[in-house]
This record gives structure tokens, C-alpha cells and sequence, in this order.
């Protein structure tokens, strides 16, 4: 190794990173694959990735830290790594606080039997003559001529990597194998028999987390499941950081589609692994995400999704070998991806509506996905509009004073006693807590209404004996010893609640009915499933409907990734919807900023 190379150690990890030349802090250690925090994909605004430089004579700072760090840190040599240049060696110690944790993921939902169980890959045992010295067939024509006579099938042609190892998988399995079709293409052959091995993965790509299941193709069942944060997180919280990063040029477009690429591949492994399979076995693949979702992780160009009219290049369903893309399944195996909506309404959405099956109910319904962008469909009638609105990523504990995910430790349910105004606070696990996520906050907002503690304005009561000041000043709720709710918290909750509001107040109005013509309420999603519906109703995130209306389903975004990958009929399905769906952008709507203004009021 060169001496010429900077040396950065860190504890109490324990781990050296060399550096061919200077580099940004957050990028150095996030590229060594150290998990560590940050929400505002390295502008300095968030705090998030605190590190603390050990030597005394090394503690440069610049303003943006100054800004964001009490005095107390800065003399003992905290730092934010995405404002530290990495151009001299360097100990440095990164605290608990500032490395991810596993997050409590919501992969499951609530699932309907398919009668039209048919997946696009096949399995077909088959048994080839031998070839003898008056032969001349080749074995691919052979192959071709057995699924002709046996079972009807025609096959076109036959995946080249496949080709390749063909004859030594016929000759050494005494011309008895299996050929696994897609499309009249053979895409896998298998030694022996097996039919009854035919397995693919659903991948629901989540700005915030990927859900990956394991889908037996032959009964429909799903077999196993794995719930991951998407560790794109590290170039910003929300999609347009990671749209800006990934537009800055083309390293950095690879780098954020590798690091989800290698994620997946990686989770494949493991869920492979629980179950005696190999990523070989695995021979189709189905992805549903968010539109900027989907183009990074193609290395599709995204300018186009930062600028308006936010135009996607994806306008219908793709089918791509998962090879070209460094997926790895079987050799010759594709990956399907659903066709995006709109520019900010993406193919999870799309498989929502197929998960709930709203398109085909009797009456009006909204369907609403909660999260960092929150899209919310109404069928009424034959017809189905569609709307994005940014909620921000309040409910992932971002931007909130000691907000996080919904970890082990984070407070995620909050009552107040109306008598003495004190909290009652449960965490995940039961842990000591070091937090509070997205849940718990909503709660805290809706019990401080409830008491009184807040007016309708989201206003602190400052004559209560239960509100005080923290040194900087500020009106404060404490939860628990160094964990509060501050006044710029609860505005956090009223601009994602009065975006999501003034979303479903305005489809409303552009369908010409009223809430009280609502037959019912599907909330779906990670949040939507851990929120209580009536702290969302007591807040006045959606207007007056009865709770007996509401009905949360889980993930109905990995439900219908694994829809499509079991049903071809399903895939039909669901393209037919996509051409159904009326997109409504909110920003052009006359009368928006009204309802966004009017839904930030508390009731």
C-alpha cells in the first residue's frame, strides 16, 4: 500500500478506510458500507450524521456546522460528516445515534386467493433420445420437437447463456431434463425432474424500504419474505435528494443504482439461503416502485422527473433480462416492472389499486398509500383518478427535533392523562427510549389536541405547567428525559397532514361528490398500517368519515407484485388499469393552496 493514501480509522467500528485522494466525509464512510444516517442527502441540514474527530488539532468546522451543533459539540469535536472533506488522516468515532438501525417493516398485506393462477415461467420435464451415430438433430431441436409432441408448446428461441451449458446438462443427467419456458423462450435447463421447483421474487421498491418475498410458482403461495431499508437512504431521505444526485453526474447514477442492486441481490441470497434454494432457482422476477424509484434503479435518466411536467420514460410494462441490470436470478431469467402512472405516481401505486381491488368494487372509494410521497386514488364509477402529494417524510421521523424510523426504541403509541396533562409513551420492543417515529408522533399531536395542550392552530398553551423551554428558548412537550415535542414538530405534522387533506379534499371536489358519498377508506402501506385511524380522524387528516369505513391492508404494494408475478391474467389486469387512471396534478389545481392551507388547521 502507498503512503500517499489517507488513512481515516474509525471507532469504535473498528475499521480503516484508504483514500486514493480527498473526498467528502458522508460518501467515504457510506461507500466503506457503513450504515450511517442522513436525511438531507448531505446539504448539512438534517444533523443526522454526527461524527467526532479524536484529534484536538484536526476539528476544522465551517458555518453550515456551526448553525446545526450546540457549542458543547463543537469543543468536543463533533462534526457532520457530509461537511467534513476527508483530505488528511483522520480517527474518528461515529456514535450509536449516527448508524441506521433495523427498522420495523411492514412487508405483509392483506392477500386475495387467485383463480387465474398462471405464471409467465413454466417447468416441462422431458425425456430426449439419445444421440446415436445416425443422429445429426441437434440437442435445441430436439428439445424444441419433445415440448412440441408432449405438450403443445411451441419455443422460439433459447436464452444464450443457456445454450451454452445445454449439452453438458442434457449428457450429464442421461438426456433427462427439465426446460423451463417464458414466452415460447427457454430460460433455464435442470438435470432430472423439476416441476416442482419453479420459484420467483416480488420486490416492492419503497423510497424508504424494500420488501422482497419469496413466491412458490406452482401453488401461488408466498414461501418466505425479507423486509430491508432501502440504502439509497444515505444520498438523501426523500426522492427529489436522490433525483439531484443522481443527476450530478454519471458516477454518481451508478453508484445509487448499485447500492440498491447489490441490496436485493443480497436479500435474495439470504431468503434463498432459509430455504435450500440457490438465486439460480429463482426464474422470474416482478418490481414495483415509485417512478423515481424505477428509474434509478434501471439508470434510467431522471432530469426529466425534476422538472415540470415531470415526464417519465417509462410508458409501459418492461420485460428485462435481470443479468443486463447485475440482478442475479437464473441465467436467462427477466425481470417485470409495471408501467408508472405519472411522474410522481408510480407502478406501487398501480399495484395497490390491483391488491385492493377498488377498480372493480360497487360505489365510490379512496385508496390512500401513506408515506414520504402519499398517492391517493378515487374510483367513482367506471373511473379512477389518481394524485400525488408530498407529505414529506414527517412519518419516517424525519425532520422531526428527535425523530427516527420506527426502530427498537423509538416511542410509536402516546397518550396524555387529561387530569394531569402527563404522557403515557410505548416503544418498539420496549426498549429504552432514544426516540420517537412516525406513529408516535401523530399520536403525541392528536393527544396534545385532545387535552388541550395545543390549539387549532398547533399553538402550544404556554400558561399549562406541562409546556416548557428548552436552552435555545423553545416551547417544548416532554415525552420522556431528553425526548420532547417541540413547536416546529407538530407544524411538521400539519404540513404532511394538510397536504394529504387538501389531496382528498380535492379529488372530491373534481369528481363533483362529497365525503359522506365515500363507501369506504383503504389505507395502505407501512405507515397506514401502524397508525390509529381515529388519531388520524381526531387530527383531521381526512374529513369527517366513520371509522367503521376505514380498513388499513398492510402492504397492497408487494400484495400486487406478487399478483403479477403468479398471473399472467393479473399482468393484463393491471395494464388494462393503468389505462383507466386520470391523473390530477395538484400543483395546477385552482383553489390547492386554499385546501393546503385549511387542512394544516387542527379541528
Amino acid at each position: 500500500m502507498s503512503d500517499k493514501k489517507i488513512k481515516i480509522n474509525i471507532q469504535p467500528i473498528g475499521k480503516r478506510i484508504l483514500l486514493e485522494k480527498c473526498a467528502n466525509g458522508l460518501e467515504s464512510i457510506a461507500d466503506a458500507g457503513i450504515k450511517i444516517k442522513s436525511v438531507c442527502a448531505g446539504k448539512g441540514t438534517c444533523g443526522k450524521c454526527r461524527i467526532i474527530i479524536l484529534k484536538k488539532e484536526e476539528k476544522q468546522i465551517n458555518e453550515r456546522e456551526l448553525e446545526i451543533l450546540t457549542p458543547d459539540e463543537v469543543k468536543s469535536g463533533v462534526r457532520l460528516a457530509c461537511q467534513q472533506v476527508f483530505d488528511r488522516d483522520l480517527t474518528i468515532y461515529i456514535p450509536s445515534s449516527s448508524l441506521s438501525e433495523e427498522q420495523k417493516l411492514q412487508v405483509t398485506g392483506e392477500e386475495k386467493s387467485i383463480k387465474s393462477l398462471d405464471p409467465v415461467c413454466k417447468k416441462y420435464f422431458i425425456k430426449l433420445k439419445e444421440t446415436d451415430s445416425g443422429d445429426t438433430q441437434a440437442d435445441y431441436e430436439k428439445i424444441k420437437r419433445v415440448l412440441k409432441e408432449k405438450y403443445n408448446l411451441r419455443v422460439d428461441s433459447i436464452d444464450k447463456d443457456v445454450f451454452e451449458e445445454m449439452p453438458s446438462v442434457i449428457r450429464n443427467n442421461l438426456w433427462k431434463i427439465t426446460a423451463t419456458v417464458r414466452n415460447n423462450e427457454i430460460i433455464l435447463i435442470e438435470g432430472g425432474d423439476k416441476i416442482k421447483n419453479n420459484y420467483g421474487l416480488a420486490v416492492d421498491l419503497g423510497t424508504t424500504k424494500i420488501a422482497v418475498f419469496l413466491v412458490d410458482l406452482v401453488t401461488g403461495e408466498t414461501a418466505d419474505s425479507e423486509g430491508i431499508i432501502n440504502p439509497q437512504i444515505i444520498y438523501g431521505e426523500d426522492v427529489m435528494s436522490r433525483l439531484n444526485f443522481a443527476i450530478q453526474n454519471k458516477d454518481n447514477a451508478g453508484k445509487i443504482q448499485k447500492i440498491v442492486r447489490d441490496k436485493i441481490n443480497e436479500a435474495a441470497v439470504e431468503i434463498c439461503s432459509r430455504n435450500n434454494l440457490t438465486s439460480r432457482e429463482i426464474t422470474e422476477m416482478t418490481v414495483v416502485g415509485n417512478t423515481a424509484m424505477l428509474h434509478l434503479f434501471l439508470k434510467l435518466p431522471v432530469k426529466q422527473l425534476g422538472l415540470s411536467p415531470f415526464v417519465s420514460s417509462i410508458k409501459k410494462s418492461l420485460n428485462i433480462k435481470a443479468r443486463d441490470i447485475g440482478i442475479k436470478i437464473t441465467a436467462g431469467g427477466y425481470i417485470f416492472l409495471l408501467p408508472p402512472v405519472a411522474g410522481f405516481i408510480g407502478s406501487d401505486h398501480l399495484a395497490m389499486i390491483l391488491a385492493t381491488k377498488i377498480y372493480k368494487r360497487k360505489g365510490n372509494y379512496l385508496g390512500i398509500d401513506i408515506g414520504t410521497n402519499t398517492e391517493i386514488a378515487l374510483k367513482t364509477g367506471m373511473a379512477i383518478t389518481s394524485i400525488s402529494t408530498a407529505s414529506g417524510p414527517a412519518f419516517e421521523g424525519a425532520h422531526i427535533k428527535h425523530g427516527m424510523r420506527a426502530s427498537p426504541g423509538a416511542i410509536e403509541r402516546v397518550t396524555i392523562d387529561h387530569g394531569t396533562g402527563l404522557p403515557s409513551i410505548q416503544t418498539i420492543d420496549d426498549r429504552e427510549p432514544v426516540g420517537i417515529c412516525g406513529s408516535g408522533i401523530l399520536d403525541a399531536v392528536a393527544a396534545l389536541l385532545k387535552v388541550g395542550l395545543i390549539d387549532k392552530k398547533g399553538k402550544f398553551k404556554t400558561d399549562s405547567g406541562n409546556i416548557c423551554r428548552d436552552d435555545k428558548g423553545e416551547l417544548n412537550y416532554v415525552l420522556e428525559k431528553d425526548i420532547s415535542i417541540s413547536q416546529k414538530d407538530i407544524v411538521e405534522i400539519q404540513l404532511a397532514k394538510g397536504a394529504i387533506r387538501a389531496g382528498i379534499e380535492i379529488l372530491l371536489e373534481n369528481a363533483g361528490i362529497s365525503i359522506k358519498e365515500i363507501d369506504g377508506v383503504i389505507l395502505a402501506g407501512a405507515f397506514g398500517s401502524y397508525i390509529d385511524p381515529k388519531n388520524v380522524m381526531d387530527i383531521g387528516m381526512f374529513p369527517g368519515t366513520p371509522l367503521n369505513k376505514i380498513r388499513q391492508v398492510g402492504n397492497a404494494a408487494g400484495v400486487g407484485a406478487k399478483m403479477v408475478l403468479i398471473s399472467k391474467r393479473q399482468r393484463i389486469d393491471a395494464e388494462r388499469i393503468a389505462k383507466k387512471i386520470n391523473y390530477l396534478e395538484l400543483a395546477s389545481y385552482p383553489g390547492f393552496d386554499d385546501h393546503f392551507i385549511n387542512g394544516m388547521q387542527l379541528p
